[in-house]
């Protein structure tokens, strides 16, 4: 029998390998078009892109793991199925349910490996990532700068290109809002930004336009002055990028506990930090329910099953994470327990796929 196991495992670990990395690269693409953009229309290192998209990887691995699991699982029984090798295996005596244990075993593994990943690797890389964007952007102020967007990263200032080459800027519009008053407007034909030797900033040189200024006869309101050099310092929210908060995401579960207690000790809403612990928790657990699917599916698995099979897949993970969603939309509105929420997707397919299991083995 332990022979027989080992088998079994083995069969599973290439498919559920060459998955995760599969999935991981084909997640990886939609980002992978910005991040070559950065490096030849923003003239980004491509060693600063390369550590974005290292960071950006563990992310992914909440998403991929989970269905790697469950392809696998599909591939490998799948197989034994198609090939007659699970009725073999009942004429030796040897009854389905017992290879079920195992790899209920191992999805107990790789869900508890995931939660430390998702609860040390994932925090500190998606902060990292954000660092690391925002060095870029202080080495290169264009990076943050997309032609026909409202870019917000340089408070007061709202900024408006309508192109982008490169340090240089072309129909240049730059907008500050006033507390109490008229938004100051600032227009120019070109632009082009310039290095602070402080490294506290980035100087805005502006060509041939017009600038507000106060009127001093008449307070509250502008007059406009033409020019034909302007320069103006911008500094972004957080200039300095190790000096960036941590979002929920990127706080441990001590983090989450330590900020949630010291929340409820001021009296403030700690709902948005117990719905992150509990996803946390339940997102690195949902491997095991993607395991129970792919043993229902892959044990009953023949040639012709095959397309019919994935498309069960795609409707096992869609299910799940609109799921989830929706539990979190409901926490938000009162009207489950964020414990509640965030298991209950787990709950339910767990039950569903244990009874497909179940029924899987007595064929």
């Amino acid at each position: 029998m332990r022979i027989l196991r080992a088998y079994i495992l083995r069969e599973h670990a290439s498919p559920f390998f060459v998955t995760m990395g599969g999935l991981t690269a084909v997640l990886l693409v939609g980002n992978i078009i910005k991040f070559a953009e950065l490096v030849v229309a923003k003239g980004v290192s491509p060693f600063d892109v390369l550590r974005l998209m290292i960071y950006l990887s563990p992310y992914m691995l909440s998403f991929t793991v989970p269905m790697a699991c469950l392809i696998s699982m599909i591939l490998a029984f799948g197989r034994l199925s198609a090939d007659y090798e699970l009725i073999a295996m009942r004429a030796a005596g040897v009854a389905p349910i017992r290879l079920v244990f195992p790899m209920v075993l191992v999805g107990l593994v790789v869900s508890t490996l995931l939660l430390i990943v998702n609860d040390r690797v994932v925090p500190a890389s998606h902060l990292a990532f954000r660092r690391q964007l925002k060095a870029i952007g202080v080495k290169q102020p264009t990076a943050y700068l997309e032609a026909g967007t409202f870019i917000k990263d340089f408070p007061p200032y709202i900024i408006f290109v309508y192109h982008v080459d490169g340090q240089k800027l072309d129909n240049v519009r730059i907008y500050e809002p006033q507390p109490n008053g008229p938004t100051r407007t600032i227009i120019a034909d070109r632009g082009e930004f310039e290095r602070l030797p402080s490294k506290r900033g980035v100087q805005l040189r502006l060509y041939d336009g017009t600038v507000d200024e106060w009127d001093p006869l008449r307070p509250g309101t502008f007059y406009k002055v033409t020019f034909t050099t302007y320069a103006m310092t911008l500094r972004s929210d957080q200039q300095d990028p190790e000096r960036i908060g941590k979002k929920l995401r990127e706080l441990t579960f001590k983090e989450l506990m330590a900020q949630r207690q010291r929340l409820s000790a001021e009296g403030i809403e700690t709902l948005p930090v117990s719905l992150e612990l509990h996803r946390k928790i339940a997102s690195s657990y949902a491997v095991l329910v993607f395991v129970l699917f792919g043993l229902a599916f892959g044990l009953r698995l023949h040639h012709h099953e095959r397309l019919t099979s994935f498309l069960w897949v795609l409707t096992v993970f869609v299910s799940y994470y609109l799921g989830m969603i929706g539990t979190n939309a409901l926490a938000l509105k009162g009207w489950l327990s964020p414990a509640m929420a965030m298991w209950l997707p787990n709950l339910v397919g767990g039950a569903v796929s244990s009874v497909m299991v179940l029924r899987a083995v007595r064929r």
